[in-house]
Formats: C-alpha cells, sequence, structure tokens
C-alpha cells in the first residue's frame, strides 16, 4: 500500500495557513504553538541578554588627600605646642612663674632668717645663763634654787632639788621590799623634787623630768623605778599652776657620793641642755 506523501517536517499538510510551523516562534509545535505570541527572544534582539546594572565610580583619592592635610596639620599644632613649652621653661618660665618663684624664694629667706635669729638669740641667752651661774656646768645651781625648763610639750616646769639624803638605803628598803637592794659598796640616794606646771595641758609627775647623778669621775646614775616615801606615781596630774612633790631614789657607789653635781632634764624636752645643780 503506497504512503501519503509527507511534508519536510514530518507532519501532516494542513489547510490551515496558521497550522505551519513559523520560523518567528509561532504556530503549533513551538512555543506559543496555540497562535499565541512566543516570548521566547529572537536573535539580534536586545532581550536576549539582560543588561549589566551601570557601575558606580568610588569617592576618588580626595577624601584620602584632605585627610592627610588634617593629620600634617595637627602634627604641626602639637610641634609647635612642644616647642613653646620647652622654650619658655628653658628661658624661666612665664612671667608670673618667674614671679612667683622669686617670691617664694623670698619668703624662704625671710623663714631662715628669722630661725637664724631665734637660733642666735637662743645661744645668746644660753651663754648669758651660763656666765651669770644659771644652770651651767661649771656654775651650777644650788639646792633649794628654782629654776625653769620647757616640757617639751608648750608648757614649762618650775624645778627645785631639795636637801639630799646620802645614806636612805634602809628607807628605800622599808618603803618597798621589792626594791632593788644595793651591794655593799653601794647606798641610795633620796633626791626630793618640786615641780609646778604652767601651760594650757597638763603634766604627769612621773613623766615631767628625769634626774641623773653624774660623779666626779664622769659616771651617771639614774632612777631604776624605785619605789620612795614619796613616790611620783602618787602625785595628781598637774594643770597650770599645779605643784607636785616627790622623791627620786637613785644607787650610788659610796665612795662617789657627795662629789659630784645633778643633771636635770624635761623628759620630752630631747634637745634642751641640761641644768645643773650642785648639792
Amino acid at each position: 500500500m503506497s504512503q501519503p506523501p509527507q511534508n519536510g517536517w514530518d507532519h501532516p499538510q494542513s489547510g490551515d495557513p496558521y497550522g505551519q510551523s513559523s520560523p518567528n516562534g509561532y504556530g503549533p509545535g513551538q512555543p506559543g504553538g496555540d497562535g499565541s505570541p512566543s516570548f521566547a527572544p529572537a536573535f539580534g534582539s536586545s532581550e536576549q541578554f539582560p543588561q549589566q546594572p551601570p557601575v558606580k565610580k568610588g569617592p576618588g583619592k580626595w577624601p584620602f588627600i584632605v585627610g592627610g592635610c588634617c593629620v600634617l596639620l595637627v602634627l604641626l599644632i602639637i610641634v609647635a605646642g612642644a616647642g613653646t613649652y620647652f622654650f619658655t621653661r628653658d628661658s624661666g618660665g612665664t612671667e608670673e612663674q618667674r614671679t612667683t618663684g622669686s617670691s617664694t624664694s623670698e619668703e624662704a629667706t625671710t623663714e631662715e632668717e628669722a630661725t637664724t635669729e631665734e637660733e642666735t638669740a637662743t645661744e645668746e641667752e644660753s651663754a648669758d645663763a651660763a656666765a651669770d651661774g644659771k644652770g651651767a656646768k661649771d656654775s651650777p645651781y644650788a639646792t633649794g634654787e628654782t629654776f625653769t625648763i620647757d616640757d617639751g610639750d608648750g608648757g614649762t616646769l618650775d624645778v627645785t632639788l631639795g636637801e639630799v639624803d646620802w645614806d636612805a638605803t634602809s628607807t628605800v628598803m622599808d618603803t618597798n621590799q621589792f626594791n632593788t637592794e644595793p651591794a655593799d659598796d653601794e647606798t641610795y640616794v633620796l633626791v626630793p623634787l618640786e615641780v609646778t606646771y604652767h601651760g594650757d595641758s597638763e603634766a604627769e609627775a612621773y613623766m615631767s623630768v628625769t634626774v641623773e647623778y653624774v660623779s666626779n669621775s664622769g659616771e651617771s646614775f639614774t632612777d631604776q623605778g624605785t619605789v620612795t616615801p614619796h613616790n611620783s606615781i602618787d602625785v595628781d596630774t598637774l594643770t597650770d599652776g599645779d605643784t607636785g612633790k616627790w622623791d627620786m631614789g637613785l644607787i650610788v657607789p659610796k665612795d662617789q657620793i657627795d662629789d659630784g653635781m645633778f643633771s636635770v632634764q624635761a623628759l620630752l624636752d630631747f634637745e634642751a641642755e641640761p641644768v645643773w645643780v650642785a648639792p
């Protein structure tokens, strides 16, 4: 049996002119073959390749140039300020600084002169006292005479040494059995004290004065906490104008008694020279 003739596309001929394939993409067998237009872009159309968005240009080099200029300007200002500071310092500072320094120097000089004058006056007074026999070692006070010393805390103490008991061992040991007993060649010496306090504060008898016996050989003997018949611990606190009386007990070799002198100082005045009293 003979076959019907075929067209070049192996599709039956149709009397519908719109049934043919269209090179432009219309008709059956192509996208949109139902007669509707195809959305596939034709070759050569501008829709074949999508357009790229325009490239934005960067800010360029100007911001970097401006920033560099600003940094350079700041550095120049810093260098100029530092140079001004060092120049001013080397040249002696500002007028105000030079004036202040000069004023401070003048005040320091004035204070030094005042201190020197006070020290000179004190030395002159000490020299006059020594010349007049007021407590110097070569011209001491006598027992029974009153002298005044600074207490080291803003007040003064009027001190009087009474008649010394050179053989007071039995008296001291009878007062308190726990007192240190002297050796056979030693003896207790009792030194009566009368002290009057003057000042805005107060004074304690046991913290007011110290008394040492210095023999001709140069040996010193002091109170070792001896409990005496009139003990300093029993004296009430002294305020302005108050007077306290007590004894001090010293152990002294028998061969050195009655040939030396007593050295008296305020307990809290560490810089004052001692006052000498001859028995």
